[in-house]
C-alpha cells in the first residue's frame, strides 16, 4: 500500500519565550517525526502543509535546520511537496513585485518540490518529479502502481474558503487534459469552520464539499489542533494534524502530530496520527483561587506543594509551567514575591515558568434588542465595525472587521504568544495594502 505523511505548523525558528532551548525543540521536533513517521514507517512520500517557517525572515539557522531534516529525507527517497502558510507566505514588495521565499530556495536545492500555482484563475504548470521542484501548481508521483496526484495552492488567508470552487474547476481541466490519477490529494493552509469561525477566516463545509468528487484527501494546515472533517457519504475526508511542537501553553491537552496515512487498494485510506516522537513537556496547573487562601505565603505555599511531584515525574525532560492565580485576593499582591516563586519553580528544574494573576471582576452582560433579537458581543463589535468602515468605499468592511476582531481575540487571550499577535498584525497589514490598492 502506498503510505505517507501529513505534517503542517511545524514554525521552525520559533524561539518561544527567547530561549533558544525552545527554539531547538521545534527542530528536534521536526527531526524526530520526520525520522519515526517517514524513514522508519518508509512512506512514500511527505506533505508539508504550510508554516513550515515560524517567521518569513528566518536565520541561517533554521534554514540548515530545514536543509539538515530534507537531506535525510531525500537520502532515503523519500520526495517532499509543500505548500506556503500564513507565517511564511511570499512577501509583496511595492505592491506587485514578488520577493522570493524561502521555500524557493529549497527547492532550487532539490529538497523540496514546492507547489505554488501563479494563478487560480489560470491553468496549472505541472511539476515533474526529479526534474522540475519549482513554480507549479501539481505534480504527478508514481508508487507501488498507483498515480497519486497533489494539487497545491497558495495562502489566501480570509478569502479561502472563496477560492475553492476556482481550485475545482483548474483541478476538473487538470483531470481532463493530463487524465485523472487514481489518488487525488489537494493540499490547502486554512481552518475548518469547526475549529475557526467562518467570520475568522475559517472555511465552511459547503465550500470544502465542493472538492468531494474531485480529490480523495484534502491537506490542511494551519490549525494547531488535529481533526478530521468526513465528507456527505461519511468518509474521512478533510484532515489537519495539528502543530508538530505547541506553540503555547493554551496547545497543552490538545491533539496534535503526523498523520501517516495509508492508500488501499480501492483507493480509501486509512490513518493514525503520530504523537510519540520529541516533544518538550507542558504543564498548566488549574486556576488557582486567591481568594481561598489567608496569605501569600499560603497561596505560594500550596503552588510550591502541587508542583515538586509534577515536575520531578518529568524526568529529564525540563517542562515549561504556567501558573494562573484568579479571583480577589484578601491580601496585598507582591510582584516581588510572584517572581521568586518563578524563580522558585525554575530552580525545581522547570525550563521556565509563566506566572499570571488575573483579578476576576464581575461579570456585566451587555444585551442589546434589536427587531425582537438578542445580538451577542461578538454581533454587536462586527455591527460597529462594519458601521464605521463602510465609510470608506476603498475597503470591504467584511473582511477588516473581521480581520480587527481576530487580532483583538489574540490581544485579550492571556494564552496568546505576543509574536503570534505580531504575526496577525503583519499578516493584516498585507491583506489591507492588497485590498486598497487592488491586487
Amino acid at each position: 500500500m502506498v503510505k505517507f505523511l501529513h505534517l503542517g505548523d511545524i514554525h521552525v525558528g520559533y524561539r518561544q519565550y527567547k530561549l533558544i532551548e525552545r527554539e531547538r525543540d521545534f527542530f528536534k521536533a521536526f527531526l524526530d517525526i520526520c525520522e519515526k513517521g517517514a524513514i522508519q514507517e518508509q512512506v512514500d512520500f511527505v506533505l508539508v502543509a504550510g508554516d513550515l517557517f515560524n517567521y518569513r525572515s528566518i536565520s541561517p539557522q533554521s534554514f540548515n535546520e530545514a536543509v539538515f531534516v530534507f537531506n535525510k529525507l531525500k537520502q532515503a527517497n523519500i520526495p517532499v511537496i509543500a505548500i506556503e502558510g500564513n507565517h511564511d507566505f511570499k512577501e509583496i514588495n511595492n505592491f506587485n513585485n514578488l520577493k522570493g521565499s524561502w521555500y524557493e530556495a529549497l527547492a532550487q536545492n532539490q529538497l523540496i518540490y514546492f507547489l505554488y500555482p501563479q494563478n487560480e484563475d489560470q491553468a496549472f504548470e505541472k511539476l515533474i518529479i526529479n526534474k522540475k521542484y519549482l513554480g507549479g501548481g501539481y505534480i504527478d508521483l508514481n508508487s507501488k502502481g498507483k498515480n497519486i496526484r497533489i494539487i497545491g495552492s497558495k495562502w489566501h488567508g480570509f478569502n479561502a474558503g472563496s477560492t475553492l470552487r476556482k481550485y475545482k474547476k483548474r483541478i476538473e481541466e487538470i483531470n481532463e487534459n493530463d487524465h485523472r490519477a487514481d489518488f487525488q490529494i489537494f493540499m490547502f493552509h486554512g481552518g475548518h469552520e469547526n475549529y475557526l469561525p467562518v467570520n475568522r477566516g475559517g472555511v465552511s463545509s459547503n465550500d470544502f464539499y465542493c472538492l468531494q468528487d474531485t480529490v480523495n484527501y484534502i491537506a490542511l494546515g494551519h490549525i494547531h489542533e488535529h481533526y478530521c472533517i468526513q465528507n456527505q457519504i461519511a468518509k474521512d475526508f478533510i484532515l489537519n494534524p495539528g502543530s508538530t511542537e505547541a506553540n503555547s501553553t493554551a496547545e497543552t491537552d490538545i491533539q496534535r502530530g503526523g498523520i501517516v496515512a495509508e492508500i488501499k487498494a480501492d483507493n480509501s485510506f486509512d490513518y493514525s496520527l503520530l504523537t510519540n516522537y520529541y516533544q518538550r513537556k507542558f504543564i498548566k496547573l488549574d486556576d488557582i483561587d486567591a481568594s481561598k487562601f489567608s496569605s501569600l505565603e499560603t497561596l505560594i505555599s500550596f503552588i510550591k506543594e502541587d508542583l515538586e511531584n509534577k515536575i520531578s515525574n518529568c524526568n529529564d525532560n525540563r517542562p515549561i509551567i504556567q501558573v494562573n492565580i484568579i479571583g480577589r485576593a484578601k491580601f496585598d499582591k507582591s510582584n516581588e514575591e510572584l517572581s521568586l516563586l518563578k524563580d522558585y519553580i525554575e530552580g525545581l528544574g522547570a525550563l521556565y515558568c509563566l506566572v499570571k494573576w488575573d483579578v476576576q471582576d464581575e461579570e456585566i452582560t451587555y444585551i442589546r434588542e434589536e427587531q425582537n433579537s438578542l445580538m451577542s458581543r461578538q454581533e454587536q463589535e462586527s455591527s460597529i465595525l462594519k458601521t464605521i468602515l463602510s465609510s470608506d468605499e476603498d475597503i470591504t468592511p467584511e473582511d477588516f472587521s473581521s480581520e480587527m476582531l481576530q487580532i483583538k481575540d489574540l490581544i485579550i487571550n492571556r494564552n496568546s504568544e505576543s509574536t503570534e499577535v505580531l504575526h496577525q498584525l503583519e499578516a493584516f497589514a498585507d491583506h489591507s495594502i492588497k485590498l486598497t490598492h487592488g491586487i
